[in-house]
């Protein structure tokens, strides 16, 4: 149970009813929770598109799950199991990285999230940082950093407020095609 109440659209203010529709946010419950401050909602969205369109879907899709991993945030990996799905992240590549295994990424996947790793928690190094930047523009190291540390905060936030996910059993850090299929289509 959400220690903040998960708000309906008539409790929401008619100016923002177009944030929930099916194609933008639909019904999900930490939406339904910053619903409660519509203005930072949707400030907080147009921040995000502007990151989000600086990395690409796929490579978004993969820091993000790197991040929900890292702290053991079950809400935000079950939501991006699914989103990520429809931005190009297989199932397996889901599983290596919920198993802590990424060595079956591309040299410029695999330095993605081992600086998204070590920006989750504080530890990036020289090493680290210069392999980065031999695969990605100052623009996008930019955006990497600031989409991880919001991930990190994410996480925090939906703890705080102890969120549920939206229906259904957790997919698991090491998802099946079986049960993904099951959870989401």
């Amino acid at each position: 149970m959400s220690r903040l109440p998960l708000l309906e659209l008539d409790e929401i203010p008619d100016e923002y009813h177009d944030l929930f529709t099916d194609d933008y946010l639909g019904d999900r419950h930490i939406f339904r929770a910053w619903a409660h401050n519509p203005e930072v909602l949707e400030a907080t969205l147009e921040y995000l598109n502007v990151l989000y369109d600086q990395l690409g879907d796929r490579r978004k899709e993969l820091v993000i799950l790197t991040v929900a991993r890292a702290r053991n945030a079950r809400y935000e990996w079950h939501q991006h199991v699914d989103i990520a799905r429809d931005r190009g992240v297989t199932i397996e590549e889901m599983r290596a990285i919920g198993g802590g295994e990424l060595s079956l990424f591309d040299d410029a996947e695999f330095v993605l999230l081992q600086y998204a790793r070590a920006v989750e928690s504080g530890t990036v190094t020289d090493q680290i940082h210069d392999a980065l930047t031999r695969h990605y523009a100052p623009s996008e190291v930019v955006a990497i950093g600031l989409l991880v540390d919001f991930y990190v905060g994410l996480c925090n936030y939906i703890a705080s407020v102890d969120l549920p996910f939206e229906g259904g059993e957790f997919v698991g850090w090491t998802p099946n095609e079986e049960l993904v299929t099951a959870l989401f289509e």
